[in-house]
């Protein structure tokens, strides 16, 4: 499904099934999480979506530090190009809900719709301070009233530019020791929590992973949560095994890992495929979606140094095979079956059932 071509499509699945759309913005790592406004949940008026941009960058040239040190160019189109460009969309989805519930367009909608035209994204996350995560052309395109949630490097990148109204630091996640459901983004968004998983062992946070949990469905007989797990760079699979001891138990719709095993020298960067599938196992994840593997036009210094290694599921599959000596190949392809894998390309959309 492509969010721009059939908006019809994904307005169905989103509220006739009650699930949330991930949409991936470009063919790196900026992805659009859209849900559903639980029933009896506050929402400005006129709204039935809530709208979660991640690590947006979408047109322009990224550098870190310095250009002859790193500078990269997408190489394939962001499905939209200006923020302004995806509010246009947002805004057709929340038009199209209305006229398919034949809603009346009273005073406070009407006054709502024409103060607020320019926006329909309700959050921000940013996990790296990095510029082809954190990237100021973009996010200056959106209007500093939207709530910003960033790791603390980040938030205070973000903060210096004195932009957004409201930049908060993600806090970290620590299974049974942190009370999960005490931990709201904002008291009128209850359903919703953000955290950051770390290890001790990755000082500088850079194999880390956002948790984003949300009480959509009408009711659960356990009293479960469901969440996305977004890890541009990988984190270890080992630390993942928290998210089994939380307080409130959380079902792991989608875990958002590249495909790509990365290097600098003998600095690893993106962890790849082979630790993406434990981590997909471990977390128990429905889907597990690819991220940041875009090859991108680059130049720099950094360029130089960097090593690619391209991987695939069956890839992945034989390491895993060779690592618990479980025998001959046709075991480990027949788990492919096991493995909901999705590659999506720029502008694609996936429900998350």
């Amino acid at each position: 499904m492509r969010l721009k071509n059939d908006l019809e499509g994904a307005v169905s699945g989103i509220m006739r099934l009650g699930r949330p759309l991930l949409t991936h913005l470009n063919a790196d790592t900026s992805w659009l999480l859209t849900l559903p406004y639980p029933a009896g949940a506050a929402r400005p008026p006129g709204r039935a979506l809530f709208n979660i941009l991640i690590d947006p960058w979408l047109q322009g040239p990224q550098t870190d530090y310095f250009s002859w040190f790193s500078k990269q160019w997408h190489v394939v189109p962001s499905s939209v190009q200006t923020i302004a460009e995806l509010n246009v969309c947002l805004r057709a989805m929340e038009r199209i809900i209305q006229s398919q519930h034949d809603a009346p367009t009273d005073e406070a909608t009407a006054s709502h719709e024409e103060s607020n035209t320019t926006n329909c994204i309700d959050l921000v996350i940013i996990s790296h301070e990095f510029t082809d995560h954190c990237n100021q052309q973009t996010l200056r395109e959106i209007a500093p009233s939207t709530p910003v949630f960033a790791t603390k490097s980040a938030a205070r990148l973000i903060s210096s530019w004195r932009h957004f109204h409201r930049v908060n630091s993600i806090l970290p996640f620590s299974g049974s020791k942190h009370s999960w459901a005490k931990t709201p983004v904002d008291d009128s968004l209850s359903w919703l929590r953000i955290a950051r998983i770390t290890s001790d062992r990755d000082a500088l946070y850079f194999h880390s992973a956002i948790l984003i949990t949300f009480d959509i469905r009408l009711s659960t007989e356990d009293g479960s949560t469901e969440g996305l797990v977004y890890t541009p760079h990988g984190i270890n699979a080992d630390d993942l095994k928290p998210l089994s001891l939380a307080s409130q138990r959380i079902t792991i719709l989608a875990l958002l890992h590249g495909l790509h095993d990365i290097k600098i020298s003998r600095r690893q960067l993106n962890l790849g495929a082979h630790n993406a599938l434990r981590a997909h196992r471990i977390s128990r994840s429905k889907y597990w979606v690819s991220t940041h593997d875009e090859v991108k036009k680059a130049g720099g210094l950094v360029n130089h140094l960097l090593r690619r290694k391209i991987w695939t599921i069956e890839d992945s599959l034989r390491e895993e095979e060779k690592s618990h000596a479980q025998g001959d190949m046709g075991s480990a392809l027949a788990d492919i079956q096991d493995v909901h894998f999705a590659n999506l390309e720029s502008g694609e959309s996936l429900l998350l059932r």
